[in-house]
């Protein structure tokens, strides 16, 4: 399978997201608004120190300072053209290149990690590697949040079977990131099932905090502690 770089599409990655997100009746900013509010709902404690891992073009670092304004805001990837644009876009920011040299310098920084739909991106061979990586990253006791598509819902699979970005990808089952997240010595918190109603139902988004246990959302998020 080809891995996609996203180096080439950086430029024309939102356009892209957005006209494939049509269905759903949203624009792509609502989602990346969407999982930071989750993450300051769920949360505990408030970050000093925050960390989008594989961030791409930075969509939800905007987002996390609007929610975390007392927090030192960073993102990295592996795409030195998706950097460019993040910083562009979000110059109160900082932002570094996934590299084994990275992780030593930033290693035990972070009191929260969040992770949007990386993983699929990761061949399976490799994934350990990166969870890995980001537990070097955590400080003792930080929080990991990962958020990925949910493989059993009929919506989610069509997004992804018709995704350029997605021609790579290979979905996670919420066991499958259970194990990476164990795999590396942290402990998972919660787990729960997010993204049930489309725009032409979002009078009914209220009750989806009700709904995380059924396992038929868009998506789904894991929390855990180092």
């Amino acid at each position: 399978m080809e891995k996609i770089n996203f180096d080439v599409h950086a430029e024309e990655y939102n356009d892209i997201i957005e006209k494939d997100l049509e269905l759903f009746g949203e624009k792509n900013s609502y989602f990346a608004e969407y999982k930071s509010k989750v993450v300051k709902e769920i949360l505990t404690n408030e970050p000093a120190s925050i960390l989008d891992y594989g961030c791409g073009i930075g969509r939800n670092v905007k987002y996390f300072h609007d929610f975390f304004p007392d927090a030192e805001v960073y993102g990295c990837d592996i795409s030195e053209k998706s950097l460019e644009i993040a910083y562009d876009l979000n110059p109160q920011a900082k932002f570094f290149e996934i590299n084994d040299e990275e992780i030593e310098k930033h290693k035990g920084k972070f009191d929260l990690i969040f992770v949007s739909c990386v993983f699929h991106h990761i061949q399976p061979a490799l994934r350990n590697k990166s969870i890995d990586n980001i537990y070097e990253l955590l400080k003792n006791k930080g929080t990991l949040v990962i958020f990925e598509h949910n493989p059993y819902n009929p919506v989610t699979r069509h997004f992804v079977n018709n995704c350029v970005f997605d021609k790579d990808a290979i979905l996670l089952k919420p066991k499958e990131s259970l194990e990476l997240i164990k795999t590396a010595g942290l402990i998972t918190q919660k787990k729960k099932y997010t993204l049930f109603f489309p725009a032409f139902l979002k009078g009914l988004r209220f009750l989806e905090k009700y709904l995380g246990f059924i396992p038929i959302g868009g998506q789904y998020y894991v929390l855990a502690i180092k």
